[in-house]
Parts: structure tokens; sequence; C-alpha cells
């Protein structure tokens, strides 16, 4: 479906003139999304969204139709469509990727299902010319399923760099420090025990605050918890906010926190990396590929309590290093910027196509990976 993030990098591979770019959708954005604060604006460059009732017919019409195409998929199982169009472009050996998160370990479904999907997709990816892989979870999981490792590259979600406020307009309304939570309020996001872990520090630290943006059918047990907490006055629930409004409000926050029991990537690290705000994200989570430990944030082990406490300790104890960490937090921002994955992503396509020789590296894996490095 569409999103705001994916607007973003079609829209900046189109205005580069070196691809000619279309994008289809398999339906429009959900209300659930909507209801999240997902915006939508004018798409600037072509595009079509399938025909709903007939959409598998519509997805392998569109397959064949463009078989002497490159084509990028997004997924290959959890969209019926596109699974149709893989195969339609399997059996015209047409040329495609893949661009797919793993999926959530923790998910349950029947043996026989589980089984048809990995035989799927071992077929797919051996005729594959590569794979996007969001984050390095996906890169071992599709590897496994049958992927060749040397045509797998590291991918994930970006956004356009001018997206959002300038990281010099930040400005305090008080000393506080504030901590801030951006998401849905679900049992997977975690947010149950980033509470728990910031109870103790809340005593030690009488200027600590923790925000949280996000609506979810745990958002009363949430409020609830913090009051059984005693903490109630510390934490701010603010409910949901725009899209196109959560970097100018990350500016403001000291440090972001996703400990999320499993995020198959989390784009709010990269709006606050963008924002130069420092990170802390479980190892749950795709995007902790962009955090460097110390660097530019943590990452801690998802569900481990104190050590996610542990993180939020080091960051807080060590003030004098917050604007070392918010440099380094916006150099990777610009690392993972849509205007410089777009001709990685260019790169990457022509490796697999064998119109280039040379493998690509990722931008933000071509960072400093220490502290003093990024002074």
């Amino acid at each position: 479906m569409p999103s705001f993030y994916q607007d973003e990098l079609f829209s900046v591979l189109s205005e580069r003139g070196e691809v000619d770019l279309r994008v289809v959708f398999a339906r429009g954005t959900s209300s659930d999304r909507l209801q999240l604060g997902w915006t939508e604006a004018p798409r600037h460059y072509p595009h079509v969204t399938l025909s709903g009732k007939f959409s598998l017919w519509d997805a392998a019409r569109i397959a064949w139709t463009d078989r002497k195409r490159l084509h990028i998929v997004n997924g290959i199982w959890a969209e019926p469509s596109f699974a149709v169009a893989l195969c339609v472009l399997a059996m015209a050996r047409s040329r495609f990727v893949v661009y797919a998160e793993a999926p959530e370990p923790r998910q349950s479904q029947a043996r026989m299902r589980a089984l048809l999907q990995r035989l799927f997709g071992g077929w797919v990816g051996r005729r594959a010319l590569g794979m996007l892989a969001v984050s390095h979870f996906a890169e071992q999981f599709y590897v496994e399923l049958g992927f060749d490792a040397e045509r797998v590259f590291p991918f994930g979600y970006f956004r356009a760099s001018n997206h959002g406020p300038q990281i010099g307009s930040r400005s305090r309304a008080s000393e506080r420090s504030e901590v801030i939570f951006v998401g849905q309020l679900i049992h997977r996001k975690g947010v149950d025990f980033l509470l728990e872990a910031m109870v103790p520090l809340f005593d030690r630290h009488s200027d600590l605050f923790l925000s949280v943006l996000g609506a979810g059918v745990e958002a009363q047990v949430l409020e609830t918890c913090a009051h059984a907490l005693g903490v109630q006055d510390r934490v701010n629930f603010e409910g949901t906010i725009g899209s196109d409004k959560i970097q100018a409000r990350l500016v403001s926050a000291d440090v972001l926190v996703l400990p999320s029991r499993w995020d198959g990537w989390g784009m709010v690290v990269n709006e606050a990396l963008s924002a130069g705000v420092p990170v802390i994200a479980s190892d749950r989570c795709g995007a902790a590929d962009l955090v460097r430990q110390g660097v530019n944030g943590y990452v801690f082990r998802s569900e481990d309590v104190e050590d996610l406490r542990q993180c939020l300790r080091s960051f807080l104890e060590n003030a004098d290093k917050r604007s070392v960490m918010r440099s380094a937090a916006a150099s990777t921002g610009r690392a993972v910027s849509a205007e410089a994955v777009a001709p990685y992503l260019i790169e990457c396509l022509k490796h697999m196509t064998g119109e280039s020789s040379a493998r690509p590296a990722p931008p933000w894996l071509q960072l400093p990976t220490s502290q003093s490095a990024s002074h």
C-alpha cells in the first residue's frame, strides 16, 4: 500500500532521471494506518492501483505485459496478487528482485502453510536476480530460504532529507531530559518494559520525563500501569500525530527508545537519527542495524529490562557526550536519506543485472564506528 516514506524514495528515484519508474500498489492506504497518523500527499511519479475485485488477474496481466522490464516486488507471499505476479515473472523468465522484511519469528501458523510458503519462497529465490533485504534479519532468512547470498543486499526504509525541520531548529522549553517513544501501543512494541526500566531512573533524575506518542489496544493498559508504578506525573501520553509532524516533535527530545519485542524495521529510528536524536533500540528491531553502540545510540537485548535500564543510565549519566552523539546521529540520518540511498539502489540493480561488476556498499555502513571517529 502507499506509505509516506516509500513515496519519498519513489519521488527521488523519479527525479534522478536514471530509471523509467512505474509503481504498482496492491491497494490504497488502509484505515488503520490513517488512524496512526499516516498522511497522503500527491504522488509525483507514475503509479497504478490494482482493481480490488480482480486484483489477482490485474497483477498477472501487468506482470505479463511488462515482462521485459526489471521488476522489484515487495514481499513474496504476504500479498496474494504479488505472489501471482512473481509466478508470472518467474515462468516468463523475467528479471525481478524481491524487496522484503523477515517474517516475525513468533508468528504461529499451520505446519502445512509454513511448508508451502518455504517451498514457494525457495522457488522464487532461485529465479530472482537478487534481494533487497530489510535488515540483517531478512538477509539471514532469505539466504536460508534459497536466495544467493552474493545477490542479497542490505536495505531498509528511507525518507527524504527535506521533509522535516533542520536540526539547528531544536529548542528547549526547559532543562528537563526527555525520553520519547513513537509507535503503536501494542504488546509487540514493548512499552510495558520501557516503563518498568525507567521507574528507578525517575527517582535518580528529577528532570527526567517520558513522552509516549501513539495509539493502540494497550493505550489504557499502559496508562493504568504508569499509575500503578506511581510515575503518572512523569509520563505523558500524547496520542497520535501526523506522519508529517513526527520529526518536528522528535527534534526536541533527548533520546528515542524503540523497545520492540519485534520490528521488521522501525521507521521512527530513521526519523530520530535524521533529527539528530540518538536512539536506544532493542536487538529485535531491524533498524538497530543503523545504531552504533555508544556513538549514535545503544542497542539492548530485547525484553531485558535491566539491559535497557543500563543503556538509559549510560545516556543520562554522560550528558557531556550528548552533543557528540547528536552529531553522530545526524550523520547517520543523512546516510539513510532517500537522496543518499537512491544511487545505492540503482547500483545494486546494475550489479544484479551484470551492468556493473562492483558490489556497492550501503552508505550507512560507511560511517565511523567509534565515538572518537565522529568528532
